[in-house]
């Protein structure tokens, strides 16, 4: 549909009018794409979890945004906080863990923990006992081997380093600029 100007003031009545109308539009793709790329970045995390994640990190990622007077938006994907205590150590940067590796004995819960751990530490039906040579073990106090008592290690503790499961800002700062690069106009990305 064409429109017809006629003259100087309908001309700069038209452009500021189209000019708005411009700016809304392009906000509100900005929102919107960067909207589905905070549920996919969710979605592969969850779908990173050896064995399913939980419902805790099924709900760590948060997207929300801020209009910054008329000609410009911030949009945010970040870890919630609580989320970001517990997941910083296997989505941004590996860490040495002091913990019991469990045993072909042990039982195990669906996170590959050994179950009831610290009650068991509590109750006194798991012991750690140091040997000679420094290394710590922890037996089930409840088990009776009688001759060689190797059934009754179930964790040998030991320093692990956790695997980056979800390298997040790599992930982010790779979909922001596939999501962005439809888009004309000028971004800034930054990491917080």
């Amino acid at each position: 549909m064409a429109t017809r100007i006629n003259g100087i003031s309908n001309a700069k009545s038209y452009i500021n009018t189209q000019g708005t109308k411009l700016g809304k539009q392009f906000q509100e793709e900005i929102i919107k794409r960067s909207r589905v790329l905070s549920q996919k970045i969710q979605s592969d995390l969850n779908n990173s979890v050896d064995r399913g994640a939980n419902a805790f990190t099924s709900r760590s990622v948060l997207f929300f945004y801020k209009k910054n007077g008329k000609n410009s938006i911030t949009a945010t994907i970040m870890i919630k906080n609580q989320q970001a205590k517990y997941l910083y150590d296997i989505i941004v940067e590996q860490k040495l863990i002091d913990k019991f590796v469990p045993t072909s004995i042990a039982r195990l819960d669906r996170f590959g923990n050994i179950s009831g751990l610290n009650k068991g530490l509590k109750s006194g039906k798991y012991k750690v006992v140091k040997s000679k040579n420094g290394k710590e073990r922890l037996i089930d106090d409840s088990k009776k081997d009688t001759k060689t008592k190797t059934k009754r290690v179930i964790g040998l503790r030991a320093e692990k380093r956790r695997k980056l499961i979800y390298d997040f800002y790599a992930e982010v700062d790779k979909g922001v600029r596939v999501v962005m690069s439809g888009i004309e106009g000028s971004f800034r990305i930054s990491k917080k």
